[in-house]
């Protein structure tokens, strides 16, 4: 049972250190798709076309959420390890 503990209290404290990173930047990312939306957010006000714009899309997901999917999976690979 203390090893679940400990693991919700090392998922909880991921949370809160990525909302902490990454909370605010997002909010702003969204902020600013939904005031000019996602074309001019990602290309800027150039343009871009429409490979680049995917890969810029794309890069900006992995760039926020890359970070909290492996926090969870070296948590869940640690959990697994612990509980041998």
């Amino acid at each position: 049972m203390k090893k679940y503990v400990t693991v919700i209290g090392f998922a909880i404290g991921i949370l809160l250190v990525w909302g902490l990173f990454f909370g605010v930047p997002l909010i702003g990312y969204f902020d600013s798709v939904q005031r000019v939306g996602w074309v001019q957010t990602a290309c800027g006000t150039d343009g871009c076309t429409t490979p680049v714009f995917i890969f810029d899309v794309v890069w900006m997901v992995g760039m926020f959420f890359g970070p909290l999917v492996l926090a969870f999976v070296g948590l869940y690979v640690w959990g697994i390890r612990v509980r041998k």
